[in-house]
């Protein structure tokens, strides 16, 4: 059954636009506790590194005065050699990594986030071009926070009613 019009005989032509070199990756946290929760994310236009990561994990905010500890998954980017290798640098940073048990997404509290941006802050399926898939992906995460961290800022201010 045909839900478009066309001439009879003729066959609805749909035009595809292979999105072929055209991926952005990116990466997240979420600081949920402390006087500004907040999301912080990155995003590459190839695919991330350990390399990212170890970029990416200095520039989470956090309060000076208490360590960091991040959860992660077993990704292979997360449990690369490399990582591994940074452990006594980050540690000396009072960054920490806890790695979740294997198949455990469940557990894994940026999983939602990610599904919430990807199905309902991104509604476009295709872009033309890697910048306006960028852009997008940014103002999908920005969205996301404005909806989500800014209404909890406003109520742990003090002063604020909660």
């Amino acid at each position: 059954m045909n839900y478009s019009w066309t001439r009879c005989g003729t066959r609805k032509q749909v035009p595809y636009e292979a999105p072929r070199n055209r991926r952005v990756n990116a990466l997240a946290a979420l600081v949920r506790e402390g006087a500004s929760p907040s999301l912080t994310w990155d995003s590459a236009p190839r695919s991330l590194t350990s390399q990212d990561l170890l970029a990416f994990l200095p520039a989470i905010p956090r309060r000076t005065d208490v360590p960091l500890a991040v959860v992660l998954d077993n990704g292979s980017l997360h449990a690369s050699a490399a990582v591994k290798a940074a452990l006594p640098q980050l540690w000396a940073q009072r960054i920490y990594l806890y790695y979740l048990p294997p198949y455990s997404p469940k557990l894994n509290l940026i999983e939602p986030v990610f599904g919430v941006i990807k199905h309902h802050d991104l509604p476009e399926r295709t872009y033309a071009t890697v910048a306006a898939i960028e852009a997008a992906v940014d103002e999908a995460f920005t969205r996301y926070e404005t909806r989500h961290y800014d209404l909890a800022k406003a109520r742990i201010q003090p002063g604020l009613p909660a």
